[in-house]
C-alpha cells in the first residue's frame, strides 16, 4: 500500500470546494512516501507549555519531517518541520519548530473603507498549524478512498487562539450516511458519495466572531475576540507558539485519556498514524507531510 500523506486531501478539501481526483493524483505524486516514526519519550519531569525548547526537550527524540506544497502556486516546494514528543502518566506533549520569514498574527480584520463609509474584512491571513491522529475505522491515506472514518484534529492558529493559550480540538468524519451538522458530499473513488464533517468538539468554543460595527471605530477592528477560553472537550488541547528570529516554535500538550468521546485515546503500548500542516499566511491549503506514525517508549 503506497504510505502517501492523509492529512493533506483532508486539508485541501477543508480549505479548497474545488478539489477534484485530478488534482489529488498530482498532489499524490510530489508528497513523501515513507512514513517517519516519531517516538514519544517518557519523562516525570514536564515541559512548560509556553512555545520555547527548555533544555528539558533535549531528552526528546528529533525528527525532522518534510513537509510538501501540495497546491498552485508553487506546488512541490518543500520545507522541513522539526518534531519532538514526550509523554507522562498522563499527558502527552509535542514541540515542534519551523521557518517562517514573516509573524502572520492577525486575520480578516475588519478594515474601514474610507469611500464606502463601511468595514470590509481584511485580507490578512494568520499563520496556522495541524496535527491529525488516526480515531476510528480502517484507516486509510487516501481522501477519496471509500473508506468511512474519523481523524481528531489539533488546528492551532495564530491570531484566534495562540493567544489564549490552546489549539481548536475537532474531528474530521468521512462518512457514506450524511451526517447532522454542517457537512460536504464528495464522490470517492468507487463512485459512491463520501460525506465530509469537521464538527469542533463538545463544549464552549475557543473562536468567536465579531461582526462589522457599523460606525467608525478605528481603521482597523479584529474581527475575532481573544479573550474567550474554551470549556468542555473543546479545551482539551493546550497549545502556544512563539515566533523569534523567523521561525516558528509551537507545543501542544494534552491528556492521554481525555474521556471524551470525540478524542483519540493514547495507550502508549500502541502506535498511531498520523500528520503535520503548517501554514504560512493563509487560508488555504499549504504544505503537508506524508504519514508519519506515533510510538511511545520508556
Amino acid at each position: 500500500m503506497k504510505l502517501s500523506t492523509f492529512i493533506y486531501v483532508t486539508m485541501a478539501f477543508v480549505f479548497s470546494n474545488n478539489l477534484y481526483a485530478k488534482e489529488v493524483k498530482e498532489m499524490e505524486s510530489i508528497i513523501p512516501t515513507l512514513p517517519g516514526t516519531i517516538v514519544s519519550t517518557f519523562s516525570e519531569t514536564t515541559p512548560r507549555i509556553d512555545g520555547k525548547t527548555d533544555a528539558l526537550w533535549s531528552r526528546a527524540n528529533k525528527l525532522d519531517v518534510e513537509v510538501v506544497r501540495v497546491l498552485a502556486p508553487n506546488m512541490g516546494a518543500k520545507s522541513q518541520v522539526t518534531i519532538r514528543s514526550l509523554y507522562s502518566k498522563t499527558h502527552v506533549y509535542f514541540n515542534i519548530s519551523w521557518a517562517d520569514d514573516t509573524q502572520s498574527v492577525s486575520h480578516k480584520i475588519w478594515t474601514w473603507n474610507k469611500d464606502t463609509k463601511q468595514y470590509e474584512q481584511g485580507n490578512d491571513r494568520e499563520d496556522m498549524f495541524a496535527l491529525a491522529f488516526e480515531k476510528k475505522g480502517v484507516f486509510s491515506i487516501d481522501m477519496l478512498a471509500a473508506t468511512e472514518q474519523t481523524w481528531d484534529v489539533w488546528h492551532w492558529k495564530a491570531s484566534r487562539t495562540n493567544p489564549q493559550g490552546y489549539s481548536m480540538d475537532k474531528r474530521h468524519i468521512y462518512t457514506y450516511k450524511k451526517p447532522a451538522g454542517k457537512a460536504r458530499p464528495y464522490k470517492s473513488r468507487n463512485g459512491k458519495t463520501i460525506w465530509i464533517a469537521r464538527p469542533e468538539d463538545m463544549g464552549v468554543s475557543i473562536e468567536k466572531k465579531r461582526k462589522a460595527p457599523r460606525e467608525y471605530l478605528g481603521d482597523k477592528i479584529a474581527q475575532y475576540v481573544t479573550n474567550i477560553i474554551p470549556k468542555g472537550s473543546s479545551a482539551d488541547v493546550r497549545a502556544k507558539g512563539v515566533w523569534k528570529d523567523g521561525r516558528w516554535t509551537l507545543e501542544f500538550a494534552r491528556k492521554l485519556n481525555t474521556f471524551n468521546s470525540d478524542d483519540t485515546v493514547f495507550d502508549i503500548r500502541k502506535k498511531y498514524s498520523m500528520g503535520l500542516a503548517p501554514f504560512n499566511h493563509t487560508g488555504d491549503m499549504d504544505k503537508s507531510s506524508g504519514q508519519l506514525i506515533l510510538t511511545f517508549k520508556k
